[in-house]
């Protein structure tokens, strides 16, 4: 399998896996790589003591490049990532509403009536070589 090493500067996803923030998946960009160990700059998370931005410390697999946005029109059941909480979650288009609005359901059982802005196809990011997105369309 090959890595995509990540650079400084480079701008990408962290996927979290800690406290409120399991499962979700927030922007940031690298500031220190040290032998695929990185430190990434999270720009819509704040580190709750100044108001700074939060600094976290990482490696590979829980990193990812930020994924195409792809224009598609969302239908009942595909499944999605939705703006939630500062970040991306995963969820399914539960219905449809005129105007673009859609009701979604979270993996942990809440639902969010949202707009199309607020969603994007949920795509799984496969380093490999080359590295590419799958993504997920009924």
């Amino acid at each position: 399998m090959a890595l995509r090493p990540y650079r400084r500067h480079d701008k990408v996803e962290v996927k979290m896996q800690e406290g409120d923030y399991a499962g979700g998946i927030y922007g940031g960009v690298v500031t220190r790589v040290l032998n695929h160990q990185y430190e990434v700059r999270m720009t819509t998370l704040n580190n709750g003591e100044g108001g700074g931005p939060l600094i976290v410390p990482t490696s590979y697999p829980f990193l990812q490049p930020v994924p195409p946005r792809l224009l598609v029109e969302f239908k009942q059941f595909d499944l999605v990532e939705v703006w939630h909480r500062r970040g991306w979650w995963p969820a399914v288009i539960i219905r449809t509403t005129p105007h673009n609005q859609f009701h979604v359901g979270l993996a942990d059982g809440s639902r969010l009536f949202v707009d199309e802005s607020e969603l994007r196809l949920y795509q799984a990011f496969h380093p490999g070589d080359p590295p590419m997105w799958h993504y997920y369309k009924l």
